[in-house]
């Protein structure tokens, strides 16, 4: 059995008020480079590597992204990695069709196998062509606003002067069949109330069968508007049965002002007991008609296998439903919410394996 209240589990960004802003590093002259600076959590063959487009302005030039070593003050150091066979691509968004604010993988021309441990960068420079103010590209760094975020971190490259981003970055790489890094290409702030189509928001999950045999969900962590403005059901659902449920104390918090993370208990006197394997949803539901405060961010990738990146992969994902339907799953979206794991047992057989991205915290 595992301690009752400290294992944490998908939740995957921090995050700030309101529909999330995003900075970008404009590619318009030929000494500008986007660089994402990252360590890796384990050995991999990295193959690929992931950004965001922001506005693409007029015939871009041909640019190369890259995986770079990282040097002693942290920035990229203008090394590509494989030495003769580099870890590199050249690419050009007119010519392949990219539009604005669209998410891309970019597989490389040679792969490279880093250690556990090693910092890398990715980067994205000019490579060949024209480029000016009427011919670039505007690739995401980060957010614009929100928790500061020390690793991993961008950086914007202005013709050799560096300014390292203190929000959550933007990025991905990895092989074919995983993820690492932040791929996103939005999160946005989910309005909705007891009127609304849909009118309540779930996170669906599955914990993987390999990794026990039972559990209980004692609570969850959730990124909300303050609850004192609202009157917001929590329930944990099989199907559409009811398993547990709670409606927060909006008096009891340290702020009314801004978005902060909630940690929600259920009260019940005994908990349910679920299997892994199986899929279980929470679910918040608002009891008023108004729509003012009752909100939750929701993050959205490109493809579901982006979500490998993040804490839970892809058995985590947005679940909504109106006036006590039946289900719509969304597997490309999720919403901001973290379970609180109790009692995990171990089935008989022992040993566990965790999906790639997935996090339990202690």
């Amino acid at each position: 059995m595992a301690d009752a209240k400290k294992m944490r589990l998908g939740l995957p960004l921090p995050y700030a008020a309101g529909n999330v802003g995003l900075t970008s590093q404009t590619l318009d002259a030929t000494t500008d480079q986007a660089e994402f600076i990252w360590q890796a959590p384990e050995a991999i063959t990295i193959t690929r590597i992931g950004i965001r487009v922001g506005t693409i302005t007029g015939t871009t030039p041909t640019f190369k992204g890259s995986v770079q070593g990282v040097d002693g003050s942290g920035n990229s150091d203008g090394t590509i990695k494989g030495g003769g066979s580099p870890a590199s691509k050249t690419f050009n968004p007119t010519s392949l069709g990219w539009s604005n604010n669209t998410w891309h993988w970019i597989t490389l021309d040679n792969s490279y196998a880093c250690t556990r441990g090693e910092f890398l960068s990715v980067v994205v420079a000019y490579d060949s062509g024209t480029i000016n103010g009427s011919n670039s590209l505007q690739v995401t760094l980060g957010w614009a606003s929100g928790h500061n975020h020390a690793t991993p971190y961008a950086i914007s490259n202005e013709a050799g002067s560096r300014t390292k981003q203190t929000v959550c970055a933007v990025f991905g790489l990895g092989s074919a069949g995983t993820a690492y890094g932040r791929p996103m290409l939005s999160i946005t702030q989910q309005t909705f109330s007891s009127s609304t189509t849909p009118d309540e928001y779930a996170l669906g999950f599955t914990l993987p069968s390999t990794w026990g045999s039972t559990f209980q969900v004692g609570g969850v962590e959730a990124y909300r508007d303050p609850i004192a403005a609202q009157n917001d059901l929590v329930t944990l659902y099989s199907g559409t049965t009811t398993l547990q449920d709670v409606t927060p104390d909006g008096d009891i918090t340290s702020s009314a002002s801004v978005p902060h993370v909630y940690e929600i208990f259920f009260d019940e006197t005994s908990l349910t007991t679920l299997n892994f394997g199986s899929t279980y949803r929470v679910g918040i539901t608002p009891q008023g008609t108004t729509s003012s405060g009752n909100t939750i961010p929701i993050l959205e990738v490109e493809s579901a296998a982006d979500f490998e990146a993040y804490s839970g992969g892809q058995l985590f994902f947005l679940s909504t439903r109106t006036d006590a339907g039946a289900w719509t799953d969304t597997t490309t979206k999720r919403p901001l919410l973290g379970l609180i794991i109790t009692d995990w047992s171990v089935s008989s057989g022992g040993g566990s394996s965790l999906v790639n991205g997935s996090l339990i915290q202690s």
